[in-house]
């Protein structure tokens, strides 16, 4: 039987038409619903509307919220920058620590990309994920201004101070707990050992290198790392206090072996073999 051949009841034909008013209906519901979660995020400003959107990268827009400093105090709603010129930093290590907030990402332009319009910025570089108060970062300042982004969807506070950082001096450090470290010599690798039942990890950074952390670990840990040639190597050391004991042992290198002279044959004394 072919489909022009069907013929169909009036009370079919009703419901038909109740069936396909109701889902016109609802399909409006639907896009004003989704019209309004659209518009939450639109924002106005000197160029008219623009789509903010939840979670957008704050280096991706062209000018960003910056966010003032309270002494050594930064606080915020959401995502935005923080700056701070060469001559305020001189290069000079800090520590970041999170005072309040869920969760909270920090990333450091790339000095090449420093004072880039918002479309032509590479990816910044990571300086680390903070989920509980407390959590702490190192962050290298390049030799430029240091823009830090913060990137959360929620209220924040965190404090940015100069680092104390230890000086390792005589090729050796050791300790428990957390504790930042410096190494400013030629040698390109050290021996890492933690001794007890408590977390042990290890991140290395130097200036203008994205950092690593290469130990995740916990009891007793026993590896060497390696890295490149450079004018200064940064360790940051986590580890649960009173817990185990851990010791940085750096690889010297080798004084250079005596030179050995060879005697003159025209001084060597007749007879002699």
């Amino acid at each position: 039987m072919s489909m022009g051949n069907v013929s169909v009841s009036s009370t079919a034909r009703r419901r038909i038409r109740t069936f396909s008013v109701w889902v016109w209906a609802w399909g409006a519901v639907v896009l004003f619903i989704g019209a309004l979660n659209t518009y939450a995020d639109v924002g106005i400003g000197d160029e008219g509307f623009a789509i903010l959107g939840d979670g957008e990268n704050p280096w991706d827009v062209e000018d960003p919220p910056v966010f003032e400093p309270d002494g050594t105090t930064y606080s915020g709603e959401g995502s935005g920058l923080i700056r701070i010129p060469l001559e305020d930093h001189a290069q000079d290590p800090y520590i970041v620590r999170l005072v309040s907030g869920d969760y909270l990402d920090l990333y450091a332009t790339r000095v090449e990309d420093l004072n880039q319009p918002a479309d032509d910025r590479g990816y910044p570089e990571n300086i680390g994920y903070f989920y509980d108060p407390d959590d702490e970062a190192l962050v290298l300042p390049p030799d430029g201004d240091l823009e830090l982004w913060v990137r959360t969807d929620d209220p924040w506070e965190l404090t940015l101070q100069k680092a104390e950082v230890d000086e390792i001096t005589d090729g050796f450090a050791s300790g428990e707990g957390n504790d930042f470290l410096v190494y400013r010599g030629d040698a390109v690798s050290a021996r890492f050992q933690h001794k007890g039942e408590g977390i042990f990890y290890v991140t290395i950074q130097t200036i203008g290198e994205r950092s690593d952390r290469p130990i995740i670990e916990s009891g007793d840990v026993d590896q060497r790392l390696s890295w490149d040639p450079t004018d200064a190597v940064y360790i940051s050391i986590e580890a649960d206090d009173g817990r185990g004991a851990w010791s940085v042992d750096i690889d010297e290198l080798a004084l250079d072996a005596p030179t050995v002279v060879e005697p003159d044959p025209a001084e060597t004394p007749r007879g002699t073999p």
